[in-house]
């Protein structure tokens, strides 16, 4: 086995066991769903990129925190007296050329509170959010930053 694939091997092997524990039955699907998903990366020819994880520690972080932070915005909006919110899209222009961070990046914005990625397209990104006035490019701006540099 080449070593990215034990690599993922491993890593699919671990997050296996972390989420149903280790029981016969759980290690026998996980078997066949680490079977199945090795047979696929090897059919499709996908692969991790390679991943600097002292940027990947300091992305999460931040992630963490803003995630948090965000989740008491959005609740603060929502359960106040009046509806605090202005929605809309805003177009975020990206620099890097990465697609593995592209992608990321997106997925970060869908699972940060309050905000949405519709579309990629080319170099940009259309992002839904609930008030188009609090929406800071800095802030996103600094995290692509941070996921750029997880992806070595």
């Amino acid at each position: 086995m080449k070593r990215p694939m034990f690599i993922l091997a491993l890593f699919y092997s671990l997050l296996w066991l972390l989420i149903s524990g280790v029981e016969a039955k759980s290690l026998f699907f996980g078997s066949i769903s680490l079977f199945t998903a090795l047979l696929f990366h090897k059919l499709l020819r996908v692969y991790l990129p390679r991943l600097n994880f002292f940027a990947l520690l300091s992305f999460f972080i931040t992630f963490l925190g803003q995630s948090f932070l965000s989740g008491i915005d959005v609740t603060r909006r929502v359960i106040g007296p009046r509806l605090l919110v202005n929605p809309g899209f805003v177009t975020y222009n990206l620099t890097t050329h990465k697609q593995p961070a592209r992608f990321l990046l997106c997925m970060v914005i869908n699972l940060t509170p309050g905000t949405l990625s519709v579309e990629l397209s080319g170099d940009r990104i259309l992002i839904h959010t609930l008030d188009i006035k609090d929406f800071s490019e800095e802030k996103l701006r600094e995290l692509e930053r941070l996921v750029d540099r997880v992806f070595s």
